[in-house]
């Protein structure tokens, strides 16, 4: 009776300690799954972002690259279109030459958190959320894993020549920043602090809705803003406002006046180079 009792109680040992090995297994493997099918943006951000990089904390600012089309070619030689050949011959150029492209976020916390970045730092921005750049611009991107954010026009989403919904969902999944531009794409000095404060607001909303993440920047279309462009993005809940006013960004800046420099069809490698080292072009 004893050796009976005995083994029953190393029967139920067992089944426990089998039952426990299968969940420990399910859930290691649902875990699995889960990071293999999670998308990975570019250098892991927010984990060692600038692990094994000389780093500086001194205010010598920031470039910011803004671009708008990339196209397969350029044939009326417009200004805001540059090829998909020379995006990708700058983007080299910036890899080739040890340029780390910061988040969104990174240039937040140096600006304004007094955190350190990359010596050799610079950002690209797109304005306006067009279609090519996903289709051109993104694939460049991935292939020299390098951050870029996208200030969309959220009202023009899923319209002709511009991004669709499930393309910025898909950019942001990978890491791209996407940023407000407006809703409407409005000439904010002929609106009212009223009116240009609904669309930041609207725009801010509908991109975090589509997203899932906090937009906290905002581009000014046609780099048109006042003092109430300011106050409105304050009030809506940015964290910084950008220009087309030539210059880096730097700690000295109004934080709703940051400047970016426009690159167009005619820059060579050479020239953005220049621009990186703050020489005229």
């Amino acid at each position: 009776m004893h050796l009976k009792k005995k083994n029953q109680t190393f029967l139920a040992l067992f089944i426990v300690l089998l039952l426990a090995c299968t969940v420990l297994f399910v859930l290691t493997e649902k875990d699995k799954n889960k990071r293999d099918i999670t998308p990975q943006g570019p250098s892991e951000i927010g984990v060692t972002p600038f692990e094994g990089i000389p780093v500086i904390n001194d205010n010598r600012g920031v470039p910011i690259l803004c671009y708008h089309h990339v196209s397969e070619d350029n044939p009326s030689k417009s200004s805001i279109v540059v090829t998909k050949e020379k995006f990708r011959e700058h983007i080299k150029t910036l890899k080739d030459n040890g340029y780390t492209t910061l988040t969104m976020s990174q240039l937040n916390d140096y600006l304004f958190n007094n955190k350190p970045i990359p010596e050799k730092s610079v950002m690209i921005t797109f304005d306006d959320g067009y279609d090519d750049n996903y289709s051109n611009a993104f694939p460049i991107l991935k292939e020299f894993n390098m951050n870029a954010t996208i200030f969309v026009i959220s009202a023009l989403m899923d319209t002709p020549n511009y991004l669709t919904s499930s393309q910025v969902k898909e950019l942001s999944d990978y890491g791209i920043d996407i940023q407000s531009h407006t809703a409407n794409h409005a000439d904010l000095i002929t609106l009212s602090y009223e009116d240009q404060l609904k669309e930041f607001t609207v725009s801010k909303e509908t991109l975090e809705k589509t997203t899932g993440k906090p937009i906290i920047s905002i581009a000014y279309p046609l780099g048109h803003f006042n003092e109430d462009s300011k106050k409105a993005a304050l009030k809506a809940g940015y964290s910084m406002g950008f220009t087309i006013d030539r210059g880096y960004a730097d700690r000295d800046d109004n934080p709703f006046q940051l400047n970016r420099i426009c690159i167009d069809y005619t820059y060579k490698p050479s020239d953005l180079l220049k621009v990186l080292k703050k020489l005229p072009k």
